[in-house]
């Protein structure tokens, strides 16, 4: 074949890179973002893991090959290197596609996520410590043809597995489970949170520095339809009981609004985006339960799952600005 003459060790190695740097950014903006334009950033993380696949037989021919034949102790560091990487992108298939969620609380994307972070060391390894690195003069007619071919077949793998998916998944690429059905839906906790088991009796909730009665939340709550999306993989929409913050919070001239869990958790806040952030109490008339965020949780449509801050205790303004925070919080 014409392109397995062209795509030299080094080009395909320079294609490989750009692919994997590609599915990483990607991945980890779709991972986080939950405005509508995430949809094209949840194409391009597809297309660059299905072109990995694409490019793996000229690896297989070349590199791969040779370098089994040196029989050096670190070729087994490569080959775990590569059974990660298949790995990695199975698993972003196989959610994709909905063929398996995953079991219990480590559902597939969130695997698929692990296997990409224990990825990225191995990778950096295995470039440093090629003798023929790619260089820029690689970057040639040969390899942009055969990238284009790479991602041309990605394209149509992309195309097919859209038509078994259907309409089921949101535009981050989340699939719908148990809305309007509470009692159903998924109960998932951010890395090492947990739920407190404190008496709703006992519950203190502040907000500017003035308490506010739960009772006072529920009397004002009114019916609103928003999309919880998980970073597990999965979206679900339900009619919460809330109250906009907007209508609770004092006038204040701090730009960031600092939004604290009981288990010390917490997320900061544009304080402009008052009137799209509000305090659920319950969701379809009933109260919510202890691992949805009871007594009180945030709600904030268009915001990943990570932002729906649970089991809220306080709400405080702050000068700090609301980006100078962890794009993903590390408690």
């Amino acid at each position: 074949m014409i392109l397995t003459k062209w795509l030299t060790s080094r080009r395909v190695d320079l294609l490989l890179g750009g692919s994997v740097t590609v599915a990483a950014v990607s991945g980890l903006v779709s991972w986080g973002v939950g405005s509508g334009w995430a949809r094209w950033v949840t194409i391009i993380h597809a297309l660059a893991g299905l072109s990995l696949l694409a490019l793996a037989p000229f690896k297989l021919r070349g590199s791969v090959r040779t370098g089994l034949r040196r029989r050096r102790v670190t070729r087994w560091l490569s080959v775990l290197m590569g059974v990660l990487v298949l790995a990695t992108v199975v698993l972003g298939i196989l959610h994709a596609t909905g063929l398996w969620h995953g079991v219990g609380y480590w559902s597939a994307l969130w695997t698929h996520f692990l296997l990409a972070a224990l990825l990225a060391p191995l990778v950096v390894w295995h470039i440093a410590s090629r003798p023929g690195r790619p260089r820029v003069a690689d970057l040639d007619r040969r390899t942009l043809i055969g990238g284009g071919a790479a991602v041309a077949a990605a394209g149509l793998a992309y195309g097919v597995q859209q038509l078994v998916v259907g309409d089921n998944r949101r535009f981050t690429g989340s699939h719908e489970i148990a809305s309007f059905n509470p009692a159903e839906m998924p109960t998932t906790m951010w890395l090492n949170d947990r739920s407190p088991r404190v008496p709703v009796s006992d519950w203190e909730l502040t907000i500017a520095g003035e308490p506010m009665a739960l009772e006072a939340l529920h009397a004002r709550a009114a019916p609103l339809q928003a999309d919880l999306d998980c970073t597990g993989g999965w979206w679900s929409r339900q009619s919460w009981d809330a109250v906009s913050l907007a209508e609770l919070m004092p006038p204040v001239d701090a730009p960031t609004l600092e939004v604290t869990s009981l288990t010390g958790y917490s997320r900061l806040f544009p304080a402009r985006d008052a009137g799209n952030l509000h305090l659920a109490v319950g969701y379809n008339g009933e109260p919510l339960r202890r691992g949805h965020g009871a007594p009180v949780r945030l709600v904030a449509p268009g915001r990943r799952g990570f932002w729906w801050v649970k089991w809220v205790s306080r709400i405080d303004p702050i000068d700090r600005p609301w980006w100078l925070q962890l794009p993903f919080p590390l408690e």
